[in-house]
């Protein structure tokens, strides 16, 4: 099972100022076909350049129940039908009654059940029992349009029967017994085998669940089960060759969009956090709208900051592609926006959101929908010192910026006194305790100031995934 998921505020430790967070593409868990993790079903769109391919024409009805009530309990929590070999979801909340509805699903391709709580936490995953001992299977095909009454009993959602719905080959691992797939209880129980981790005959490459543990690789934040957090893993799909140099992570997709990043920049001098989502759609890929999907208690009540002539307003919850929303330039097909949460907000452990894109028409819009989940992060402080005589930045010996993690890297930016940056180091490895700034950079007698920052793997080129600014300092050379 999930482990305790702490509540995520900003306290003291240690006297740090510390955040909790929880920040990997874990929703994508009940998910497994990213960019790498397509299985390369004839059904899927592998190129994108159509917008029909990425919804259907059917609407799925159906119910859910918990293990300890009704119906009626399970208001508000939402459910995500993700298709296997695309990643792309459909998303359904569920009503005062337990009902739900999800449009423009395409039924005969295999999908992946998981179950949200309404503040979007993960907390359970479609499985039942495999002829097979030790194995579960977590895919099916919809024959009906509505599907059967669903049990939502610990981190299982189990159908009542078998009506409506066929169930998918795939199998994942539950070595316990317990009905649950290994996933929900912990990462990582498949050992390493060469390319195809959980020796299923399918390479890591194609792979939707890569370590065969039952979470779609979207939605786990250790796809190949090396006790490396994708988040700083720079072969997150354990196929010997870089992400970055093939373009392959579960941030990257192959169908309707390229990628999907979500970048946390935390200020812990301000209590400020800033959230930078981008995605770039594929050529001729047309949709109505590009926006985000979320839970209400992340992102209600943040705002876009004011910029130029542009006063701040409330974000709309939409990304857009116009050169002037952190999206490169206007029509290259990069969508973004960097928003500023709500006093005190950070993401949670295993929270997600979905990019939306909008087909049909205004009046009755089709989503095909992208997951992201934050993976379980904990961020601190950075501090550092200065040495006018030997122009050394310092890193300040109790500085842990993202807790007992220590693959990171760190820079020093400095601006001039009109607030204009002049200069920023290259980034040094976390074992670096110091950088030196370049002789005659600085004019004596002048006053700068310099700001300390540290980040983690960008998995997306530009985009890194936690960044950690320092306190900054007003210093006279």
């Amino acid at each position: 099972m999930f482990k305790e998921l702490p509540s995520l505020i900003f306290g003291k430790r240690s006297s740090l100022h510390r955040v909790t967070l929880g920040f990997h593409m874990i929703f994508l868990l009940a998910f497994g076909a990213a960019g790498c993790g397509s299985s390369g079903s004839s059904e899927s769109d592998s190129t994108g350049s159509s917008s029909g391919a990425l919804y259907g024409s059917d609407t799925i009805s159906g119910s859910i129940a918990g293990q300890s009530g009704g119906q009626s309990r399970m208001a508000g929590w939402v459910v995500v039908l993700t298709e296997r070999d695309t990643g792309i979801s459909r998303v359904g909340e569920v009503n005062s009654s337990g009902i739900f509805t999800i449009s423009g699903v395409r039924p005969t391709v295999p999908h992946g059940l998981n179950l949200l709580s309404p503040d979007y936490l993960v907390r359970g995953t479609f499985a039942v029992a495999s002829e097979t001992a030790g194995k579960v299977q977590t895919f099916f095909t919809m024959t009906k349009s509505n599907l059967p009454r669903l049990i939502h009993r610990g981190y299982v959602v189990a159908p009542q029967s078998m009506d409506g719905i066929s169930l998918a080959t795939n199998t994942a691992s539950d070595a316990d017994g317990d009905g649950a797939p290994d996933g929900t209880s912990s990462l990582g129980l498949i050992g390493l085998s060469s390319v195809d981790y959980d020796g299923d005959g399918i390479v890591n490459d194609l792979d939707p669940d890569i370590d065969g543990d039952g979470l779609l690789n979207v939605f786990d934040s250790d796809d190949d089960a090396d006790g490396t957090l994708d988040v700083v893993d720079t072969d997150a799909n354990g196929n010997l060759v870089t992400d970055v140099a093939e373009s392959c992570s579960d941030q990257n997709f192959r169908t309707g969009i390229e990628f999907l990043a979500a970048s946390i920049e935390v200020h812990p001098a301000t209590s400020k956090t800033y959230l930078t989502l981008a995605t770039k759609l594929r050529s001729g890929v047309l949709p109505l709208s590009v926006q985000v999907r979320g839970p209400l208690a992340l992102l209600n009540g943040s705002v876009v900051e004011a910029s130029g002539t542009i006063p701040e307003a409330a974000w709309d919850k939409s990304l857009l592609d116009d050169g002037a929303s952190e999206d490169g330039f206007s029509g290259d097909l990069i969508y973004a926006k960097k928003i500023l949460l709500g006093t005190g907000k950070v993401p949670r452990p295993f929270q997600s959101l979905f990019l939306q894109l909008g087909f049909g028409t205004t009046e009755s819009p089709v989503f095909a929908e992208y997951p992201f989940t934050f993976p379980d992060i904990d961020l601190g402080t950075l501090t550092f010192t200065w040495n006018g005589p030997t122009r050394t930045v310092a890193k300040v010996t109790s500085s842990d910026p993202f807790g007992d993690l220590a693959d990171y890297s760190w820079s020093v930016s400095i601006s001039n006194s009109d607030g204009i940056k002049i200069y920023e180091s290259p980034s040094v490895a976390s074992d670096a305790e110091s950088v030196v700034i370049p002789d005659k950079l600085l004019d004596s007698g002048s006053t700068y100031t310099f700001e300390a920052t540290a980040q983690l793997l960008d998995r997306i080129p530009g985009y890194p995934a936690f960044i950690v600014y320092s306190a900054s300092q007003s210093i006279t050379y």
